[in-house]
């Protein structure tokens, strides 16, 4: 009798007789769409909601939105939590007024770090770390007294903000010159413009370049690709787009440090969907880069992250 209650009741939960594990519903907040960067997150997201049975209900403002707009984030995460979702993966933008704000559901962070919110969970690279090795890379072919430029994204940013000191922890032990460090903005066509204001007003010859973030790497790579080939420094980007594969192969860019949205916004995902059952994730989840030159383009290991971008 047991067996055969049991069977119906597997009948009933595949036939949708009765409710399942998709009743649970978590909302993601970004910060944007449109960058490719976020575009693999999404993925990673959707892939590990399908794993865990649980529903999306996912609301991101335009790229850079929340900077410009008081609390856009704040308003958009109030709404998710009218609509009953269980918890949140959030990519957090600065608040503005008193923080930390509390939020009546458990709050995975993802990508950054942040003190405006009380998350029970942060899924993101080592930034400092990642800003230390993309200037490590320079190294060996860098001397004493190399002329650099470090192009910001913006000083509210804290994971930016961590690569780009990591990467001049670097360059003092190594004695470079850092001749150009100034912020250029979080939208690809202004910063190019700023950027190629920047590097033209240095008059001498610039030996490297870091470009800390998607946005800043296009535009770097736009503007050190329109120069001279013997004028070129070597450029050092952050993150991936389809475009970054070009600059590679052609030695426009001497080395890209690619982080793993995808596997952060799987493993952000997964974090809460623990945590609703009852698992409490780790404070700190590190989620590695690798860095890419056009010497390990075809490495599998390399081609199974690039992969996730696509």
């Amino acid at each position: 009798m047991r067996r055969v209650l049991r069977l119906v009741v597997l009948f009933a939960v595949l036939a949708g007789m009765l409710p399942t594990a998709y009743a649970a519903k978590i909302g993601v907040v970004l910060a944007g769409s449109s960058l490719v960067f976020f575009q693999a997150m999404i993925k990673g997201i959707e892939r590990a909601a399908d794993d865990q049975h649980v529903q999306l209900l996912m609301r991101n403002p335009s790229d850079g939105t929340s900077l410009d707009t008081s609390n856009l984030q704040l308003r958009i995460i109030d709404y998710l939590v009218q609509q009953g979702v269980a918890g949140i993966v959030l990519v957090p933008e600065p608040l503005q007024g008193k923080t930390p704000v509390s939020i009546p559901v458990p709050l995975v962070l993802v990508d950054r770090d942040t003190t405006d919110y009380n998350g029970i969970s942060t899924v993101y690279t080592d930034n400092f770390g990642a800003g230390k090795k993309a200037a490590l890379s320079l190294v060996p072919v860098l001397r004493k007294g190399a002329r650099v430029a470090v192009l910001r994204l913006a000083p509210n940013i804290s994971s930016t903000t961590e690569r780009e000191n990591g990467f001049l922890s670097i360059a003092r032990e190594e004695g470079w010159d850092v001749v150009v460090d100034t912020y250029v903005g979080y939208r690809p066509r202004d910063a190019e413009e700023l950027i190629a204001k920047a590097l033209s007003a240095d008059a001498g010859h610039l030996d490297a370049v870091f470009a800390p973030a998607e946005p800043i790497a296009y535009g770097a790579l736009r503007v050190v690709e329109a120069r001279a080939v013997g004028d070129r420094p070597h450029l050092v980007v952050f993150d991936w787009r389809p475009e970054f594969m070009d600059g590679l192969k052609h030695g426009v860019i001497y080395a890209d440090i690619v982080q793993d949205p995808y596997r952060m916004g799987y493993r952000a995902v997964e974090a809460l969907v623990g945590a609703l059952q009852g698992h409490p994730p780790r404070p700190k989840v590190f989620v590695d880069v690798v860095t890419v030159t056009p010497n390990n383009l075809n490495d599998p290991a390399i081609r199974a992250v690039l992969a996730n971008y696509h």
